[in-house]
């Protein structure tokens, strides 16, 4: 029974690191069957996410326009030394929604090592024939240059082309689109919405420049805010990526502060649905937090027509693209907002944070942002005055949720694996030392599990001022990081009154105490790993996802040294039975001589474990605060 009970906590490690393992950055041996997904072109089995930086790879279409059964030479080839190794490539009618099945078929070229895919095929069931196809490759060799020929059966309307490129596992770009191909048949042919490069020559001079990264020059920005104050007017550029699939938005918030809520926010959106960039007004509520769009049209049919844009008032122009996975908008806004929305801040008076998020969009309406890391909202580092021409640039930090993550770190990996090491597997270990009339294990695990006890207590209530109160993530695993706070802290302020209120060591009661001591406290252990792999997903914490691994590491080296541990206990079990019969024995011969209890066989192995334990938990909890604190 208690093989089984030492055990518990080991297995459910063991389960915890499997589940880390899966759902990490691990490393995906490439494979040309990964490619792709015929419903959005995304590539099976790989966990990392596509680029969004502009892709070095293009679709050339050799034509404007199209006719049925005349072929179209299709090319996809590299802008840079960069070759792929696996693509996706089909037509779709443009606008491309995705879900929507190829139109005509794609022609292997003689001599091409490359296949249809057959689930993406479409037929005509009367001919029962292929009359749409895609193309994947069939080997993982480099390319830098692959040539087909497409031709449409009948008309679709007005086709783009949309490809997958694939270097390797973690180096791909999903869904890129090439220039829209006519139908020659329709009088109406699409004009691509293309703005110039946001020029930051002038930032710092004649324009105010907000940049991320520190210095960045278009295409290459994470996001980038330009501004010209001409006293009643502000003319905005604001640029960001993308990656390069459908509705995607880039925006940006005034902010009294650093965190979301009471705050304007400007939204740079592409709607597939015509194709079109624009700029969308919307503000943020404190409680709930959410984003309040206001709507931009009073006709939607007629959402096109100007004279039914409802933010004619303030919004004096715009213009906008997105292009080779890069969303860029300008446009000029009056500096007094709140006279036709009083949601809004006039654009005048003390400066303020700013806030930039990016992701997905619906019609314009941006969607929830992540938290990760890459999701997060960016918020400045310091507080910014449009009427002031200067170079802004710097992240903010967020250093309580930093010093959250540092103390759980220092409370779990350090303490409580040392506590509960010392009461699992070290009761017999100095029998005849004591320190202040308590055995050397019990004033160990007593010492660990207080110093965790208080750690944790601090730790939750600076995240508790962090995140103004309780705060709920949209979506797992993230979800589950509060929720498992909570059992957490329920089940550490349980356990010791639990020790308090335990009755004497003779009393027939104590073995209940003692199970749900025990089950209480490895309830809470058992919880506090995944717990914190989940924290370190969280953006706020900047927490690389390399370091993750090293987390990983000391999970593997912690579970053994608890198998080497319990497998030493089994293996010496009948040995110090023995000795401690023999000993008990010669205390009842000789009861006025003073024998001292015997040291359990192999006690120098278990010694230089514990020392080796602390040791190894002492470097990775050290790496970890580190990498926490200055990340």
């Amino acid at each position: 029974m208690l093989l089984k009970m030492n055990s518990m906590p080991l297995v459910l490690c063991l389960v915890v690191l499997v589940a880390s393992l899966q759902s990490g950055h691990g490393a995906v041996d490439f494979s040309p069957a990964m490619c792709c997904q015929c419903g959005d072109h995304s590539p099976f089995g790989l966990s990392e996410k596509p680029k969004i930086m502009p892709s070095p790879f293009r679709i050339e279409v050799g034509s404007d326009s199209y006719v049925p059964n005349i072929e179209v030479k299709v090319n996809l080839t590299s802008t840079s030394e960069l070759a792929f190794r696996s693509f996706f490539l089909a037509a779709y009618p443009y606008p491309y929604v995705i879900g929507t099945k190829p139109v005509g078929q794609i022609k292997l070229l003689p001599n091409q090592d490359y296949q249809t895919k057959d689930d993406c095929i479409t037929r005509d069931n009367a001919l029962n024939q292929a009359n749409s196809n895609a193309v994947i490759s069939r080997d993982d060799k480099y390319k830098s240059n692959v040539r087909f020929v497409w031709s449409a059966n009948e008309k679709y309307g007005h086709v783009e082309f949309r490809a997958t490129f694939i270097v390797d596992s973690d180096v791909f770009w999903v869904s890129e689109k090439s220039r829209v191909l006519a139908d020659a048949s329709l009088t109406y042919h699409p004009q691509k919405q293309q703005i110039s490069p946001i020029n930051t020559d002038k930032c710092g001079d004649s324009k105010g420049c907000f940049r991320e990264p520190e210095g960045c020059t278009e295409p290459n920005c994470m996001y980038i805010l330009t501004w010209v104050d001409d006293s009643e007017n502000i003319q905005f550029e604001l640029g960001g990526l993308a990656d390069g699939s459908n509705d995607r938005y880039v925006a940006f918030a005034i902010s009294d502060d650093k965190y979301m809520g009471d705050d304007t926010v400007f939204t740079c959106a592409h709607n597939s649905a015509r194709d079109k960039t624009e700029v969308f007004l919307s503000y943020n509520t404190i409680d709930p937090k959410t984003n309040n769009p206001i709507p931009k049209y009073k006709v939607a049919s007629q959402d096109d027509v100007w004279a039914n844009h409802d933010y004619q008032n303030v919004l004096v122009s715009e213009e906008g693209s997105y292009e080779n996975g890069r969303l860029r908008c300008r446009f000029k806004i009056r500096r007094d907002l709140d006279e036709d929305y009083p949601e809004l801040k006039p654009l005048r008076g003390a400066p303020n944070h700013l806030l930039f998020a990016h992701g997905f969009a619906n019609k314009g309406s941006p969607q929830r942002h992540g938290l990760s890391v890459e999701e997060l909202p960016l918020a400045s580092a310091q507080r910014v005055d449009f009427g002031r021409m200067s170079n802004y640039y710097g992240r903010s930090r967020y250093p309580l949720a930093k010093a959250h993550g540092c103390l759980m770190i220092l409370a779990w990996v350090f303490f409580a694996s040392i506590g509960l090491l010392l009461t699992k597997y070290y009761k017999p270990m100095w029998p005849n030392s004591r320190i202040f009339e308590h055995k050397y294990w019990f004033f160990g695990h007593f010492n660990c599990m207080a110093t965790m006890f208080i750690i944790v207590i601090i730790a939750i209530i600076l995240i508790f001022v962090e995140a103004g109160g309780y705060s709920e993530a949209p979506e797992l695993p993230q979800k589950a990081h509060p929720i498992l706070g909570i059992i957490i802290l329920v089940c550490i302020i349980i356990n010791p009154i639990l020790a308090l209120i335990r009755p004497s060591e003779d009393n027939k009661c104590r073995p209940v105490f003692n199970w749900f001591h025990w089950a209480f406290g490895t309830i809470a252990n058992v919880l506090a790993i995944p717990t914190i792999f989940i924290g370190m997903d969280f953006g706020k914490v900047m927490v690389p996802w390399w370091a993750t691994w090293i987390l990983v590491i000391w999970v593997i080296f912690h579970i053994i040294v608890e198998l080497s541990l319990e497998i030493h206990q089994c293996c010496t079990y009948k040995k110090n039975k023995e000795r401690r019969r023999k000993w008990e024995q010669t205390k009842r011969e000789y009861p006025k001589q003073h024998h001292p209890e015997p040291d359990p066989v192999g006690h120098r192995f278990k010694r230089f474990m514990l020392f080796l334990h602390i040791g190894f938990t002492f470097i990775i909890t050290l790496m970890m605060i580190i990498i926490i604190a200055v990340s």
